[in-house]
């Protein structure tokens, strides 16, 4: 525990500029004590392994279910049981309740990450006492985390500012970039991480778990960027190489993708809550019989299961309320307890099967691209997919997405609006759907800390 608090002592020490200014940038550091943290190879290592720690302290956060959740409610995948705020993002009507948690949840906390991630490497850049290796593996952690960040927050915002400096001067004022520019730097972020990062996952706790990013993370990472981009030959060629890595292996059944040891996983994000495993599955998994439920599936992700999915069985839970039949994730299966048994996982090998298989059927490449389904729909307990032609295909990739990947990461929410989607399908399930609410608001209080920032049309 001990070890825990200096690293979120060393965060604290980062971004102790502040939460006043925009993007949660007042005034800088110290700069001796910054400096000190840089010092040494453990030191520093604790502070890039900091914000990993950043990430998960609170619950419904950027990068602690939040995204996983509230995108669950913006598409078409999770309802909330009971009235509540989250009602603005289950109608697609924030407001400013709504607006408020996006600030607090979302934009505060990606901006944390990004400005510790901006300040390690401007600080690693002039580190000269660091060993050439450590410094090589914290610089590719911090571009990755930064990359990471912007990819989940141009998918929910549109342009956002892009902020690769602790200059809280610049940062203040910093209006929005095009969506093309952000893209751009998260290549080359991720690019660049790829290149600096070990293979082999390093853990301070000497247990090989993959809490702290790799090279293959890098990778992974943009293969989806590629995808997103429609550079199906980029997209392909980086799912191939980690699906080629003999590191991970599709687990054998569902029930076991997301432990902390199994072998699907390419990055997960430990809980630094001894007694929680995951915020899902304390968020979503009912107390008691007694409990009300929360987080709950729609009808719709329900019936897109076909009969005999294991992963029915395995990653959903069923139970009756007032009288009333209810259906929720269950992916993780740890709602509270001191042992360890499930990490949060970010980023998966089953993804990047559904990766190579889109891009190659949007290539042409049609039985490979089936061949890649049918890798996801094997360990599902499901027969190879009928689909033949290319239309045919890719509808066949959307759906195994839809059940492979639901309530993770906004993976379908995202997939709605880079497919031009979202209108049609939601459109029908939401009375007040207008095709604007594809992209979320800039919250209001931003608005005002920065008269640079323009809010997204719709609000």
């Amino acid at each position: 525990m001990k070890s825990v608090l200096l690293y979120i002592i060393l965060v604290a020490i980062l971004v102790s500029i502040g939460c006043k200014k925009f993007v949660t940038v007042g005034n800088p550091p110290d700069q001796t004590l910054s400096d000190f943290v840089f010092m040494t190879d453990a030191t520093a290592t604790k502070a890039v392994t900091g914000i990993y720690i950043q990430m998960m302290t609170a619950s419904e956060s950027f990068a602690s279910g939040g995204i996983s959740l509230y995108s669950g409610l913006s598409a078409d995948e999770l309802t909330y049981y009971t009235a509540s705020a989250r009602d603005e993002f289950l109608k697609n009507e924030i407001g400013k309740v709504g607006e408020n948690t996006i600030s607090a949840n979302f934009w505060k906390p990606a901006y944390n990450f990004i400005y510790s991630s901006n300040l390690c490497l401007e600080k690693l850049e002039t580190a000269a006492s660091l060993s050439p290796a450590v410094k090589k593996q914290l610089k590719g952690e911090a571009l990755f985390i930064r990359g990471f960040t912007y990819f989940n927050l141009v998918n929910l915002f549109g342009r956002v500012p892009l902020i690769t400096s602790s200059d809280y001067r610049i940062n203040a004022v910093k209006a929005r970039t095009s969506e093309e520019e952000v893209y751009k730097q998260i290549e080359a972020d991720l690019l660049e991480a790829e290149n600096l990062l070990s293979d082999n996952y390093t853990d301070l706790s000497g247990l090989n778990n993959r809490t702290r990013a790799n090279r293959f993370a890098a990778t992974a990472l943009l293969a989806r960027m590629y995808l997103y981009r429609k550079n199906w030959i980029e997209a392909e060629k980086k799912a191939s190489a980690v699906i080629a890595s003999t590191t991970y292996a599709l687990a054998t059944n569902p029930i076991d993708v997301f432990l902390k040891t199994g072998k699907e996983s390419i990055w997960q994000l430990q809980n630094v809550v001894t007694t929680i495993n995951t915020w899902d599955g304390l968020l979503i998994i009912p107390a008691s019989a007694a409990a009300f439920p929360t987080y709950v599936m729609r009808d719709t992700l329900i019936n897109s299961f076909e009969a005999g999915d294991k992963r029915f069985v395995a990653w959903t839970a069923g139970r009756v309320y007032n009288s009333v039949p209810i259906r929720y994730p269950f992916k993780y299966q740890v709602r509270q307890g001191t042992v360890s048994k499930e990490f949060y996982t970010v980023l998966r090998l089953a993804e990047q099967f559904l990766i190579r298989a889109e891009a190659r059927a949007q290539q042409g490449l049609l039985q490979p691209a089936k061949d890649d389904i049918n890798m996801i729909r094997t360990r599902a307990g499901l027969a190879n997919t009928a689909a033949s032609s290319q239309s045919q295909i890719l509808d066949a990739v959307l759906k195994e997405r839809r059940v492979e990947l639901f309530s993770e990461w906004g993976h379908r929410w995202f997939d709605l609006k880079r497919l031009d989607k979202a209108h049609g399908i939601l459109s029908v399930l939401k009375p007040a759907w207008q095709s604007t609410d594809v992209l979320w608001p800039i919250p209001t209080d931003q608005l005002l800390l920065n008269p640079s920032l323009i809010q997204n049309p719709g609000y």
